[in-house]
């Protein structure tokens, strides 16, 4: 029963946002899944730009491809600053957690430069390697962890295994 009204829960839009914020806050897979959304991010807005959209649509476009309900709430705030007028970045900023100096930076330096696109490629490159690098540094971490629960399980399976014999040797 829990794991149906879990299941359920999930697929609210306050069930999945509850769950994306704490997967974001989560010590070591959070940074990791930040970096994930902020590449994704990058690259859809790289491509729907350099595509030709305007950036009110390519904002709106790439909030629903993030994946995160978090990301997706900021980027759609920022879509509606942008029809007021206001600078991607400008919103960003608001939301230091979320978007690191340097998605920022960058972001400020592609608005002043008419060239979004390819600032945004460049962080890109940027998360796909830091993205890279935090997966080996989770599986490193990750392997001796398993290689105690694969000790525990063989020594469990032993003493099932090897105690019934000892028992009737004792009779």
């Amino acid at each position: 029963g829990l794991a149906a009204f879990l299941f359920r829960y999930m697929r609210t839009k306050e069930g999945k946002s509850f769950i994306d914020k704490k997967i974001i806050r989560l010590p070591i897979v959070g940074e990791l899944m930040k970096k994930i959304y902020l590449s994704r991010l990058a690259e859809n807005l790289t491509t729907l730009i350099s595509g030709g959209l305007p950036i009110a649509k390519a904002l709106e476009i790439s909030a629903e491809v993030v994946g995160n309900e978090v990301y997706k709430d900021i980027i759609l705030k920022a879509r509606d600053g942008v029809r007021r007028g206001e600078k991607i970045s400008s919103i960003l900023e608001g939301y230091p957690k979320e978007f690191p100096p340097l998605f920022v930076q960058m972001a400020i330096v592609g608005e002043k430069t008419g060239r979004i696109e390819t600032a945004l490629t460049n962080v890109v490159n940027f998360y796909k390697k830091e993205v890279d690098r935090g997966i080996e540094r989770l599986i490193a971490l990750i392997e001796p962890a398993m290689l105690i629960v694969m000790g525990i399980g063989v020594a469990f399976l032993l003493v099932s295994i090897l105690l019934p014999i000892y028992q009737i040797g004792n009779f």
